[in-house]
């Protein structure tokens, strides 16, 4: 399956390394600071709002209403774009690179290098809570109904309530950090790999663990391994029916819910793919060109 290509609107060459959707906008975070909006209904006219500080973003998420994006350390806050892409609010609290966020109607979560997930009230954009939720990083967050999810680099998914914050439950048994997290109502989704591979100093080893394990909901357990990869598990997107991969050797792999047998494998040609989001039609994900690729969920089946 060859994917389609979305240029960015920056005309320099930088790299993709945020990607987030919703039901009007495709945005995509670059290296120079930057981020490239795609009016869904005009895919061909992406329009730049210019970094607000030299940083990078590392993390974007769209509710529909509003834009939230995260800064590496050094201007570690959480910026807040309104539907008509103007700044409306910074968020300060962390004091480590925000890796990720996630939200719904009543919550925003943010997961950072400082060890915490922090919980914000969308009504004021107060901070609700700070949970200590690794021993060092957050890499990646998710959210459900009843549950907050916090990935890092201990090797496990830390899973708290939302109605009082408490662990209950670690979810224990990849080898590797976790770098990705998605869910459903029924499953967990955590993808793997090395952030420094071992430490700082340390020598990357032939191989490391990039699988994506499946944890039922009910007890915890997991369920199902998906292998393939062979490096770092990015970022994950579930639909119904697949679940979605994205991953440093430059492929997304699509697995079938039904069986959670590998249904195709997508090579991006250019390297490295960064993140992956993906709608109702559609999955996009950011590769290391700078450009944004997607495919069809209707030709998966065909």
């Amino acid at each position: 399956m060859q994917p389609y290509v979305l240029r960015n609107a920056t005309g320099n060459p930088v790299i993709v390394t945020a990607l987030t959707v919703d039901t009007k906008y495709l945005f995509a975070a670059d290296s120079d600071g930057g981020i490239t909006v795609w009016d869904k209904s005009h895919l061909d006219s992406p329009r730049l709002i210019p970094g607000q500080t030299s940083t990078q973003i590392i993390s974007l998420y769209s509710d529909g209403v509003n834009l939230y994006s995260g800064s590496i350390s050094g201007d570690s806050v959480v910026r807040i774009y309104n539907q008509d892409l103007d700044l409306i609010e910074v968020l300060k609290g962390h004091v480590g690179t925000v890796f990720d966020i996630t939200a719904d109607d009543q919550h925003l979560v943010t997961g950072s290098g400082d060890a915490t997930a922090r919980v914000w009230n969308k009504e004021n954009w107060a901070s609700i809570k700070s949970i200590v939720a690794q021993t060092h990083f957050v890499l990646s967050i998710a959210l459900d109904e009843n549950y907050i999810y916090a990935g890092g680099i201990d090797n496990c998914t830390n899973v708290f309530s939302r109605r009082d914050f408490r662990r209950i439950a670690s979810l224990h048994g990849h080898e590797a950090t976790i770098l990705s997290l998605g869910v459903d109502e029924k499953y967990v989704y955590s993808g793997s790999g090395e952030l420094w591979w071992g430490g700082p100093g340390s020598p990357r080893p032939p191989e490391f663990e990039s699988a994506v394990r499946v944890w039922d909901k009910k007890d915890w357990n997991c369920v199902q391994v998906l292998k393939g990869h062979n490096d770092n598990v990015n970022a994950l997107g579930v639909d119904d029916s697949y679940v979605y991969s994205a991953s440093d050797d430059g492929t997304v792999r699509v697995y079938s819910k039904y069986d959670w047998t590998e249904v195709i494998t997508i090579n991006s040609g250019v390297g490295r793919i960064i993140d992956l989001t993906c709608d109702d039609d559609y999955v996009y994900f950011g590769c290391s060109d700078g450009n944004v690729r997607y495919i069809c969920k209707t030709d998966l089946s065909d």
